[in-house]
């Protein structure tokens, strides 16, 4: 097995800078009680204006008067976490992580579809950059012991055990992944290296620390199996986006709306599903939450797609109230079935297939200004048919070709001259709903070459009624 480690440091830092138009510009997450907040972590904007973690809030906004704050958020911490797993699980089927700051995925078994290691985590390193998410990747034999070369240098990548235990010898025992108070006893000894550790008796070791050090030790170097619990994508998503102030205008939504689509078809790709319907979640201060639906008439999980529809539905229904926080909730996640393409297909690649159409209508229009026929099991032209939001069924062929204008009701024929192409089809039906008909039915063409749909009363010759044209 490969194990690639995705070390994330700064997760609640990055949650911070998805949230913000411009995440060049200085900014820092502060913590601590309301009458002295210090900052916690700063990106690299800010660090260049001498902003340290460590310093005094009020120490901070001396230094950068112009530094942009916001408050520390582990919860967000936690869900950026949860994301990098489901997005992972696009990769991998074997997806593990330590709820703090490690994501791994095995991508030994990838290769063979995701192509050579090079090729693989130019992948997700795109992905990654993508997400907003700041990373180190390595890869080794073991998780335990690519994380510690994730920690080490960014890059790194050891494919069998002999390197990897060569490797470990030159590294600093603060990377390897023991607990701090046994860390700061080894340095008590004077362990420094991680080759220093692994010549110590192992005896003497298990005496001194227990036996969870030494099965650490063994699931690092691959003496022992590393039996991990993998993740299982949830069966629903849901996200919040929460503002300082309140959004009083719909176009003040479009950036964290497309953010948490972008989320979503990250969270999608790795189930390999798709969404047909989700709700835009409204809190507000003096308002009960409110919500807005956006449905699809077939799964999709394109995020372009996803963001054009729910900008359609932003701008055609109004916002009840100012909005203090923003969200996103999914839980009808189908299967997706890629859209069929012809090898050689003359439609351009911009041109919209008749779902996405219907979708993008019924998002700017509602959703009952557009609809299907679907077939029913009656002979009379009237009733053959009725309205659906969607059909996926395949009617039977009819007897004789129907026309595809019906008019909505029968007008008399005013063509002297024709000629009858097929027919009679009689039609007799409706007996028990008072609806009765007898008609005899003919396809006629013009002098001009157009075709109609003719009847009259069954066993005559006329006069005709019209009831539809011919395409």
């Amino acid at each position: 097995m490969l194990w690639a480690a995705l070390h994330l440091p700064q997760r609640a830092l990055d949650g911070a800078l998805r949230r913000c138009a411009d995440p060049h510009a200085p900014l820092a997450l502060v913590g601590g009680p309301a009458q002295r907040r210090v900052v916690m972590l700063a990106n690299e904007a800010a660090r260049a204006v001498g902003v340290a973690p460590g310093q005094a809030l009020a120490a901070a906004q001396a230094i950068h008067p112009a530094l942009a704050t916001q408050m520390y958020d582990a919860a967000e911490a936690h869900r950026l976490l949860a994301l990098t797993c489901a997005w992972a699980y696009r990769y991998s089927g074997q997806v593990c992580s330590d709820g703090e700051d490690t994501v791994w995925l095995e991508v030994g078994s990838s290769l063979g579809l995701f192509g050579p290691w090079p090729r693989f985590e130019r992948l997700l390193r795109d992905d990654l950059h993508g997400l907003g998410l700041s990373h180190t990747l390595a890869v080794a034999p073991t998780p335990l012991g690519a994380l510690c070369l994730a920690r080490q240098q960014d890059g790194l990548a050891v494919t069998d055990l002999t390197q990897l235990q060569r490797a470990l010898q030159s590294l600093p025992l603060d990377l390897a992944p023991f607990p701090p108070d046994v860390r700061e006893a080894l340095h008590g000894m004077g362990v420094r290296k991680l080759r220093q550790l692994f010549v110590l008796p192992r005896a003497g070791l298990q005496r001194r620390f227990g036996r969870g050090m030494l099965d650490t030790m063994d699931r690092l170097t691959g003496d022992a199996p590393d039996l991990r619990t993998y993740y299982q994508p949830p069966d629903r998503f849901e996200a919040r986006f929460e503002f300082d102030d309140e959004i009083r205008y719909s176009t003040g939504l479009l950036f964290p709306l497309k953010r948490l689509l972008g989320d979503l078809a990250a969270y999608l790709a790795g189930r390999d599903g798709g969404v047909q319907r989700f709700e835009l979640v409204f809190e507000h201060d003096l308002h009960p939450t409110s919500t807005q639906t956006v449905g699809l008439l077939q799964p999709e999980r394109d995020a372009a797609r996803l963001f054009d529809l729910a900008k359609l539905t932003l701008e055609r229904q109004a916002v009840p109230a100012p909005v203090r926080a923003f969200g996103l909730r999914a839980t009808e996640l189908p299967p997706f079935v890629p859209a069929g393409r012809d090898l050689f297909e003359a439609r351009p690649a911009s041109a919209l297939d008749w779902p996405a159409l219907q979708a993008r209508l019924a998002a700017r229009l509602g959703e009952q200004a557009t609809h299907q026929l679907a077939p029913q099991p009656d002979p009379r032209p009237e009733h053959a048919q009725r309205r659906v939001r969607e059909w996926r069924g395949h009617p039977a062929a009819p007897p004789l070709p129907r026309p595809a204008w019906l008019l909505p009701r029968p007008v008399p024929w005013r063509e002297a001259r024709h000629r009858v192409l097929a027919g009679p089809e009689r039609i007799e039906s409706g007996w028990w709903d008072g609806g009765d008909v007898r008609r005899d039915y003919y396809v006629v063409e013009t002098e001009a070459g157009q075709r109609a749909w003719v009847f009259c009363p069954a066993g005559q010759h006329g006069p005709f009624l019209l009831h539809g044209w011919f395409a």
